[in-house]
C-alpha cells in the first residue's frame, strides 16, 4: 500500500491538504486530535515529526532557522529501524504524513518508503511573509532584525528544495495554494492523484494573508538577495511554471 507524503514550507497549506486527505479516509495522523488549525491541530503524525526532528538535531531551535540539509551520517541504523517499524505497522492501511521538515529529510524517507505518492504545495512568499510579519509586529527591526529576513530565507530554501524534488520526481503533484483555494481544478487533480473522492475542507476564511507586497517584504527580499543569494519572487515564478 502506497504512502502519501505531503511536502511544503510552513504556513503554505500542508495542514489543509493533510486534513482533506485524512477526512477522506487516508490516515494522516495516528489518532484523532480535537479541534482545528487554530486549536493547534497541525495534522502532523507524531512519529514522523519526532523522527524528522531527531534526524535534524532539532533541540528547540526556531523552525525558520532550521534550514540545513540532512547532515552526512545523521541517519543512524536506529533511525532506519524506527522508520521501517512504523511503515510495517501501518503498511496494510492507506496512510500518510506531512511535516515541513520532510523537505529537509526527504533523502532519508526516500530510502525507507517504497514508491510514495508525493503531493507538494506552495504559497506566494508575500502571503507567507504576511503571517510572520503579524507575528513579529511593527517594531520587528528593533526587536529582532533578522527574524523576517530569516523567515523569507526559509521560504526560499524550502521551496527551492520542493522545486528540486518536482524535477527529480515528475509524478509529484504540485499545487498552488491560492489556486487550490479559489478553483476546483486543484481538488480534482488531488482526487485523481490519490485515487479517491475527497471531502472538501476548504474555507475562504483560511486564506488570511493575501499577496500584497509591503515595504517590510521588499526590504526583507533585498536583504535575502544580498545576504543569501536567494530570490523569492524568482523561485515563486518557477513554482508556478512547474505546477502548470
Amino acid at each position: 500500500m502506497s504512502v502519501v507524503v505531503v511536502l511544503g514550507m510552513h504556513k503554505s497549506g500542508t495542514t489543509l491538504i493533510a486534513d482533506t486527505l485524512h477526512r477522506s479516509g487516508i490516515a494522516m495522523i495516528g489518532a484523532e486530535v480535537a479541534g482545528g488549525y487554530d486549536d493547534g491541530n497541525k495534522m502532523e503524525r507524531a512519529e514522523t515529526r519526532d523522527l524528522n526532528m531527531d534526524l535534524l538535531g532539532d533541540t528547540g531551535v526556531e523552525s525558520l532557522r532550521l534550514i540545513g540539509p540532512l547532515a552526512p551520517g545523521a541517519a543512524t541504523g536506529d533511525h532506519v529501524d524506527e522508520a521501517r517499524t512504523l511503515v510495517e505497522a501501518l503498511g496494510k492501511s492507506l496512510w500518510g504524513f506531512k511535516d515541513p521538515r520532510t523537505l529537509l529529510t526527504f533523502d532519508f524517507w526516500c530510502e525507507v518508503l517504497d514508491a510514495p505518492i508525493l503531493v507538494g504545495v506552495f504559497r506566494d512568499p508575500v502571503e507567507v511573509f504576511g503571517h510572520y510579519l503579524r507575528r513579529a509586529g511593527r517594531r520587528w527591526i528593533s526587536r529582532d532584525p533578522t527574524f523576517l529576513p530569516d523567515a523569507l530565507r526559509a521560504w526560499c530554501v524550502y521551496n527551492r528544495k520542493l522545486l528540486d524534488l518536482k524535477r527529480e520526481h515528475p509524478d509529484m503533484l504540485l499545487l498552488d495554494y491560492a489556486a487550490f483555494m479559489t478553483s476546483d481544478v486543484g481538488m480534482q487533480r488531488l482526487s485523481s492523484h490519490v485515487g479517491r473522492e475527497l471531502v472538501d475542507c476548504r474555507k475562504p476564511a483560511m486564506r488570511r494573508a493575501q499577496a500584497k507586497p509591503s515595504a517590510d517584504y521588499k526590504l526583507a527580499r533585498v536583504i535575502v538577495r544580498v545576504r543569501d543569494g536567494l530570490d523569492s519572487d524568482r523561485i515563486h515564478r518557477q513554482l508556478i511554471e512547474a505546477a502548470s
